[in-house]
């Protein structure tokens, strides 16, 4: 598999620097899309197939907390993009609600990966994206 482009809406730098290190750690080749807040997120999705600076990503990762729209928005809306529909999404949160968990899935959502607070446990992301990439490439 080549380069995936992965679309992050994350407003965390510093997790935005654990998920990098976690894609580079299990040799996840990538182009990283980084969106800070869940307008900005939107405003991507609204702009995906605009030439060839706006595909649709290889995969989605989503956080739920995002300030200016949450992650829910943020997913009701990617999954209503023509050409995004079966795009894997990975939600990368520190919610760990079963109410979460559920309404993402009903969503679409192929993956939930609760934010771990101990650094090696938070590098499985990784790993975690290939498979949801269907790929088990090392």
């Amino acid at each position: 598999m080549g380069s995936v482009n992965i679309l992050l809406a994350e407003d965390n730098r510093g997790d935005v620097l654990l998920i990098r290190e976690a894609l580079l750690e299990h040799k996840v080749e990538h182009q990283l899309f980084v969106v800070s807040d869940g307008a900005l997120a939107l405003d991507y999705i609204d702009r995906i197939g605009e030439g060839v600076t706006r595909p649709c990503p290889d995969i989605f990762l989503l956080d739920l907390n995002l300030p200016k729209a949450d992650g829910i928005q943020v997913l009701q809306h990617f999954r209503k993009h023509p050409l995004c529909g079966s795009t894997p999404v990975v939600i990368v949160t520190s919610s760990d609600a079963p109410r979460d968990r559920e309404r993402v899935g009903r969503l679409g959502a192929s993956r939930y990966f609760r934010k771990p607070t101990e650094i090696d446990e938070f590098m499985q992301l990784g790993a975690v994206v290939k498979e949801a990439m269907g790929t088990g490439i090392e």
